[in-house]
């Protein structure tokens, strides 16, 4: 069974809520896992997290990493996938929409990274569910941003980007 069989229609992954996980964003999951992944052997670990969080200035304690990701300390690929964690696919959104790793997506790296996976999505919706991740509205959105994005209220988004 391929990877994209093994994610649920309702896995937050389909970050807009499309029918399922297509080849173009699996890709971009993959690009984002693998440049988390710095020791570069298919494993990601808690230090690389970290670490990462840390090079784009939101630096997590250990207490607030047990949190997010409970006992796991170590995923492949394929595991993060099928765990659904929120906080996992805000690290990758991050990683993938962040183009000048400030830390920060603005409208124009979001409007990319949407775009990579998906075509044809319309301005207005772009802008409108950019403005729903952009809790705090100071025009970027950052990791905590993300990580909220990527739960369970993200199905409030759906119906105004399909």
């Amino acid at each position: 069974m391929c990877i994209r069989d093994r994610v649920s229609t309702q896995s937050t992954w389909g970050f807009f809520l499309m029918e399922k996980i297509t080849p173009k964003m699996l890709a971009v999951i993959k690009n984002g896992f693998t440049a988390l992944d710095t020791n570069k052997d298919g494993i990601l670990k808690k230090d690389e997290i970290m670490a990462y969080c840390k090079s784009i200035h939101n630096p997590i304690t250990d207490e607030q990493y047990t949190s997010y990701m409970g006992d796991i300390v170590q995923m492949t690929f394929e595991e993060m996938v099928v765990q659904d964690k929120p906080f996992m696919q805000g690290l990758i959104m991050m990683e993938a929409a962040d183009k000048d790793k400030d830390g920060k997506i603005t409208l124009s790296e979001f409007k990319g990274f949407v775009n990579s996976m998906e075509d044809g999505v319309p301005e207005e919706a772009l802008a409108f569910a950019f403005n729903m991740f952009d809790t705090d509205h100071d025009g970027k959105i950052d990791l905590a941003e993300c990580i909220k994005a990527s739960g369970p209220h993200q199905q409030d988004l759906g119906a105004h980007i399909n």
